[in-house]
């Protein structure tokens, strides 16, 4: 079988044109060269040089042995070249699944830079319900997940992320709208944009209410803090609710004004945990925390 040195021996002489040169190029010593060539034709059984006047002349069949080698060295430095690229995270696959609070918000920035720098990376990107990431994380079909419940599991690992301060919104021309900050018995008697029952926010926002004996208008219930967003911004009432959304819908009319006392929105990072982690995941999940500080998040 032929080698991989007597390829490199083969390719050095066609290059260079001489047994001495060709043992120049590789570091080696001419006679250890000329052994390598007898090898190869003895391996390959015809010769690949004649000597005309102390030159090697390559036959007709050196020449056409030699273009099969080129291509056969073509295709290694790719090889090379996609390896290279997997190192330093430019080729690869991410899956990545977002609640709607980072999903259309905070990650489109990240992914816009992100895609800048891994121009030959593939990403499949959906904005899907905490319960579906919940689930597809379970069954290891996600490389990152972000969302504001961390789901303990045996099969995730969840990584806080930030702690982002509640804001309170209303409409742009609202009495309040022009506040540095707003603090609960200034919502006294106001329409307020509640969450669902169930969830982990309304328990936190109704508590802060309730410490202060303050009453408000419960007429209304949202999903999330974009639909909160989208009725206060058309006049139907005011909402405490996370930061990033807010910022988004200020473009529409919505006032955002800082809430006190302090509620904090908790954001996780969930990672399959007998899913080897992608070297683009981990250069991803660098991105979003890094962007997250430069907004001053927590």
């Amino acid at each position: 079988m032929i080698s991989p040195r007597q390829l490199d021996a083969f390719r050095a002489i066609m290059e260079r044109g001489s047994v001495t040169a060709a043992a120049e190029r590789l570091g080696v010593s001419q006679p250890a060269v000329s052994k390598i060539l007898a090898g190869l034709e003895l391996e390959i059984g015809y010769p690949l040089f004649t000597r005309i006047k102390r030159r090697l002349a390559p036959t007709s069949e050196a020449h056409l042995l030699a273009a099969e080698v080129s291509r056969l060295y073509h295709s290694l430095e790719q090889v090379n070249e996609v390896a290279r690229a997997i190192r330093d995270r430019q080729v690869g696959d991410l899956v990545i699944y977002s609640t709607y609070s980072l999903g259309r918000t905070v990650l489109p920035d990240v992914m816009a830079a992100f895609i800048e720098r891994h121009a030959r990376a593939h990403v499949v990107f959906h904005v899907r319900s905490s319960t579906y990431i919940h689930q597809k994380m379970v069954d290891q079909q996600l490389d990152l997940g972000f969302s504001m419940m961390p789901f303990e599991h045996p099969s995730i690992v969840s990584e806080e992320l930030s702690r982002a301060a509640a804001v309170c919104v209303l409409p742009g021309d609202h009495r309040l709208a022009r506040r540095k900050v707003i603090r609960p018995a200034d919502l006294r008697g106001e329409r307020f944009l509640s969450f669902p029952l169930d969830g982990r926010m309304r328990h936190l926002i109704d508590a802060v209410f309730e410490q202060e004996h303050i009453e408000r208008k419960l007429q209304i219930d949202v999903y999330s803090s974009a639909d909160a967003c989208a009725l206060a911004a058309r006049g139907l009432g005011v909402a405490i609710v996370e930061p990033f959304t807010a910022r988004d819908y200020r473009r529409d009319g919505l006032a955002v004004v800082p809430f006190e006392p302090r509620i904090r929105y908790l954001f996780h990072a969930l990672r399959p945990r007998f899913r080897k982690p992608s070297r683009l995941a981990d250069a991803f999940l660098d991105a979003m925390k890094a962007h997250l500080r430069s907004m001053g998040v927590d």
